[in-house]
């Protein structure tokens, strides 16, 4: 999809997690289309609804999938950790079988004719993903359900099911060692990156997020 950021368009992805019982969505939009990128959605999503879902559909999606074995699946390490971190149960469509999640892929066109078109403008892309969340929000209290009752209605006897949000939330970030090079420059993702002038040639610890990266070293913390 598209939005205008500082009044420039450019490309960012949608991540929708729609409650199948109530029909209450959560919606984000990032700048990223990897692992990191799911894991912290389901993050947010999570806090979001005050509690875990405890059964989850997915496509074979390769953040969350390393092999397919007949019916079963292998899952990727940090998708497996989210999963017993959080404890719900992953299920997956079979390949090939669009139609499987059908009612995904319908509420995902609804939410972008009805809430992203036109094409969402705003500063920075996180205030855009904040501002769609908040409408898709607001309409959720007033839409209804194909049962004909109402949405929020049905959200609220469904929470009582979702499993309690564990004490500490996952920790979505990836935690790469690096080493700093003789000129306190370190190389994350493509990008060099300038560190204390002490931490050349040792080696630190990154906290990458979708967001922000934060560079680590015997205590001491660079952002």
């Amino acid at each position: 999809m598209v939005v205008e950021e500082r009044g420039q368009q450019r490309h960012a992805w949608k991540f929708l997690m729609p409650l199948m019982y109530s029909g209450y969505d959560f919606v984000w939009l990032s700048d990223r289309c990897d692992q990191l990128a799911l894991l912290e959605a389901h993050v947010r999503a999570f806090a979001y609804f005050g509690g875990v879902p405890q059964r989850i559909a997915y496509d074979n999606l390769t953040p969350a999938v390393r092999k397919i074995v007949g019916s079963e699946r292998v899952f990727t390490e940090r998708f497996a950790a989210l999963a017993t971190h959080d404890l719900f149960e992953a299920c997956f469509a079979r390949p090939g079988e669009g139609h499987d999640k059908g009612g995904v892929e319908s509420r995902g066109k609804t939410i972008r004719l009805q809430h992203l078109t036109p094409i969402p403008a705003g500063d920075p892309l996180q205030a855009i993903a904040g501002a769609t969340l908040s409408e898709v929000g607001a309409a959720s209290r007033t839409r209804v359900h194909a049962t004909g009752q109402p949405v929020w209605e049905l959200f609220q006897a469904e929470c009582p099911r979702l499993r309690t949000l564990p004490a500490v939330a996952f920790d979505a970030r990836r935690t790469p060692c690096l080493l700093v090079n003789n000129r306190a420059l370190v190389q994350i993702e493509g990008a060099t990156y300038s560190v204390p002038s002490t931490w050349a040639g040792r080696t630190i610890t990154a906290a990458i997020g979708v967001e922000e990266i934060g560079l680590s070293w015997q205590g001491e913390t660079h952002v």
